[in-house]
């Protein structure tokens, strides 16, 4: 197992700060913070940014340094309809290597979703359907897709949680995990042709979003 370099567990640390919510749209990084916080020194942590920044989460702005870099609607359709082409070619190559274990516990995250979302955890209902994805997206054993999926998502998966209209996101996310049931039930089928068709077309695409701003 590799271990994460200084720069590595930095980028992982505001990369997540981002993916959770803590740190927005227009949010100023603190170096300082992150020094305290990770008692690492600023080489590392410039790394991360510059490197954060050629990925599109962060920019930066003079007098002001890096920033969260705001993702409208149309960027978010425009990554999503890469992710869910390459999500397909994952599950075509693994489509062949999953298990009856991998499908349990792809039901099991499926279940524990449909909980999330009924009480409104949407931090961990975002976690579960990483993980339920990640099931088949690991075992593509293909390094640069897994590492391209992942790096994709990074930059949008998490729709907009905190929105007040919590009935409508609700709503949403319902539809969207019953087309991870289906996504299980063209699995058990072995229907590949369903299952690209689902994934590029349906469940890849924007179903919510607050504004015209993601995050």
């Amino acid at each position: 197992m590799q271990i994460p370099s200084l720069k590595d567990i930095v980028y992982n640390y505001i990369s997540d700060s981002i993916q959770n919510g803590t740190l927005k749209a227009y949010d100023k990084i603190n170096e300082t913070d992150i020094v305290n916080t990770l008692n690492i020194s600023r080489t590392p942590i410039r790394e991360a940014l510059i490197q954060l920044a050629a990925e599109g989460l962060l920019e930066s702005r003079p007098r002001r340094g890096f920033v969260v870099k705001p993702l409208t609607i149309r960027e978010a359709k425009d990554i999503y309809a890469i992710i869910g082409r390459l999500d397909a070619f994952a599950i075509e190559l693994a489509l062949p290597k999953l298990t009856d274990s991998d499908i349990t516990l792809m039901s099991n995250l499926i279940n524990k979703m449909y909980n999330s979302i009924k009480l409104r955890d949407f931090k961990a209902y975002y976690q579960q359907q990483l993980d339920f994805h990640n099931v088949y997206i690991l075992k593509s054993d293909n390094s640069e897709l897994i590492e391209t999926l992942s790096r994709l998502r990074r930059r949008f998966v998490r729709q907009s949680y905190d929105s007040t209209d919590l009935e409508e996101l609700s709503k949403a996310l319902n539809n969207s995990n019953d087309e991870h049931s289906l996504i299980i039930k063209l699995i058990k089928q072995k229907d590949l042709i369903a299952l690209k068709k689902l994934l590029i077309e349906e469940h890849w695409s924007l179903n919510y979003a607050s504004n015209d701003t993601v995050y």
